[in-house]
């Protein structure tokens, strides 16, 4: 072999060792854009699950609230019949003193 020839040679192994590792470095790059793609994706999925937890909580407030006003309004009407009876009953009461000292 002469010099040319072992140089082509020499020249031809660097070329193939650079394209094995063009391969090399293209497959460590597609497996990073992969695990990156799933990390985005486990993070898209994790934060909809929080998010539609949240919104069942906020539900679930939003209910509790709306039957504990239910819940007042009902008690202050029960202390308004109440107040009406006691009123009607001293009203009565008034009247029937007012008749007694009439007569």
């Amino acid at each position: 072999m002469d010099a040319d020839t072992t140089d082509v040679v020499g020249l031809q192994l660097e070329l193939r060792h650079l394209r094995q590792s063009v391969v090399a470095m293209r497959e460590e790059l597609e497996k990073e854009r992969a695990r990156r793609d799933e990390l985005v994706h486990q993070a898209y999925a994790e934060s909809q699950d929080e998010a539609a937890q949240l919104r069942a909580a906020i539900a679930a407030l939003r209910e509790e609230l709306e039957k504990a006003s239910a819940g007042r309004e009902d008690a202050i009407a029960a202390v308004r019949a109440l107040d009406r009876g006691e009123i009607a009953q001293l009203q009565a009461t008034i009247r029937e003193l007012r008749a007694k000292l009439e007569r």
